[in-house]
């Protein structure tokens, strides 16, 4: 789908317009963006901060240990990596690869335990960054002309969070039509709540296997749910505002996304950003061999496997916007809309 060409002197009331024929308007969605904020950004935060000065450590050396660190290491590849990266972001939004239906569930599962909200949803703002960005319609964008802000250290606060608060919502039928017409995706979906729930009660329950009874639970559930939900979010989101802030770009892509490397191996290669940017249809961020890509090596390897196929590498387009036929609202009647926007 091509972008909406926004003449330069267009007023802004036109802009707006022109923008919501591809979005739902924020204020539609006010309560439901603010109390998922409140639960899934500021509540993980909070007892990332507390939950250590206020109850006393059930290990023997405090509460950070080595076995602590893997398991937020193991849950934030399951979760960041195979779930969002791979996951969310290469296969469900830009097609890269195919799987098969395990794998997809999978990866659907462990992309909704980020808490950033349902498949649908994700792919739908996603999508609609690469068609929209760093203009107006980009929600996430560091850059002060995508949200009429002066200041750019503003701009930047919000494309890294402020945008979560309060956004349009990216429509459905227009970003997300191939997913939303899913089976394993809707019910994936309308499960989103207990699968961020199941994404702290089970790394809760390795703790019970390494330290034992509700102490090791206790210190499972806050490194491998607690601490990896408030810290990922902000990885996540650097990518879009870090890496289009700041960087290395080689390639020409029409906007100020760029190469981060110091951002590599904790997005597991999101961060290479400009490269995705000039190839988004790629499986691969990588161009060259020092550019390391953990995502990338994860989808040879399911590859290898028999779990992957068609996998593409380094298709330049000028667009990644996927050609998907737009569904009609009243062909999605049955779909509840509101699982989509929990961000």
């Amino acid at each position: 789908m091509p972008e909406i060409d926004l003449p330069p002197l267009m007023p802004a009331y036109a802009v707006q317009r022109a923008l919501h024929r591809n979005a739902l308007p924020a204020h539609r969605f006010k309560t439901r963006q603010r109390s998922h904020f409140a639960v899934c950004v500021v509540l993980p935060t909070l007892l990332m901060l507390l939950v250590p000065l206020a109850l006393p450590s059930p290990l023997p050396n405090g509460w950070l240990s080595l076995e602590a660190i893997g398991l937020w290491a193991v849950m934030w590849f399951l979760v960041g990596g195979v779930g969002v990266s791979v996951g969310l972001h290469r296969h469900f939004s830009h097609r890269a690869f195919a799987a098969r239906p395990f794998l997809r569930g999978v990866m659907a599962a462990f992309g909704c335990m980020a808490g950033q909200g349902t498949v649908c949803y994700w792919v739908a703002l996603h999508r609609s960054h690469h068609t929209h960005s760093d203009q107006p319609g980009d929600s996430h964008s560091p850059i002060p002309s995508a949200h009429g802000l002066s200041s750019r250290w503003a701009a930047f606060v919000q494309g890294h969070i402020g945008w979560v608060w309060r956004h349009d919502v990216p429509s459905p039928t227009r970003y997300a039509a191939d997913l939303i017409r899913d089976p394993l995706i809707v019910r994936v979906d309308r499960l989103y709540n207990w699968i961020v729930l199941s994404g702290i009660a089970l790394p809760g329950f390795v703790g019970v296997a390494i330290w034992g009874g509700w102490s090791g639970f206790l210190v499972g559930a806050y490194w491998g749910g607690i601490v990896r939900i408030a810290v990922g979010h902000h990885i996540i989101w650097a990518i879009n505002s870090v890496c289009h802030f700041a960087g290395h770009r080689p390639h020409e892509t029409g906007d100020r996304s760029a190469n981060v490397w110091w951002l590599g191996v904790l997005s597991f290669g999101e961060s290479w950003h400009n490269n995705h940017h000039q190839a988004p249809t790629s499986a691969s961020f990588k161009h060259h061999w020092w550019q390391l890509d953990i995502g990338w090596t994860s989808i040879q390897l399911a590859g290898r496997l028999g779990w992957a196929s068609n996998i593409k590498e380094h298709e330049a387009q000028s667009s990644c916007e996927n050609q998907q036929p737009v569904l009609s609202p009243e062909a999605t009647k049955a779909f509840d809309v509101v699982n989509l926007t929990c961000e």
